[in-house]
């Protein structure tokens, strides 16, 4: 039979993480979701009379679904991230996506240099065509 390890089952981390799956488990079932049935109910009173969704419910309800998406990550252990208060939200990601994203724009500004660099060489090429076709029509 296997022996239970008595230093696996006093690691301080282990505990610590099921005091903040315990919080987690409690605050997703017990506060956010009856504020996402109130959020629904009072978007859905929005839709009946102005045919539009309110813009604020949904700009809230974005960062209630990345919380409860968060939370169930952490609870199933797909992550070992803890979820709001305590996510790291470092600016380094996005100063990444944004260089990312420059590189792309710089790309692309690359490609379109090279399409007029293309276009004007075949326009080159187009206009020494014609200037040979005349030179035969005047002789």
């Amino acid at each position: 039979m296997n022996k239970i390890n008595k230093e696996e089952l006093l690691k301080s981390s282990k505990w610590i993480r099921f005091i903040f799956m315990i919080i987690y488990s409690l605050l997703a079932n017990f506060i956010v979701l009856p504020v996402v049935f109130a959020l629904s109910f009072i978007q859905f009173i929005f839709v009946l009379f102005t045919s539009k969704e309110n813009q604020s419910i949904s700009n809230i309800s974005v960062h209630i679904i990345e919380f409860f998406n968060d939370s169930l990550s952490f609870l199933l252990f797909y992550t070992e991230e803890k979820p709001f208060p305590f996510k790291n939200t470092d600016k380094e990601d996005e100063v990444i996506d944004a260089e990312v994203s420059e590189d792309v724009s710089e790309e692309a500004t690359d490609a379109e240099i090279n399409k007029d660099i293309s276009e004007e060489a075949s326009d080159v090429e187009l206009d020494k065509t014609e200037d040979i076709s005349q030179e035969k029509n005047d002789s």
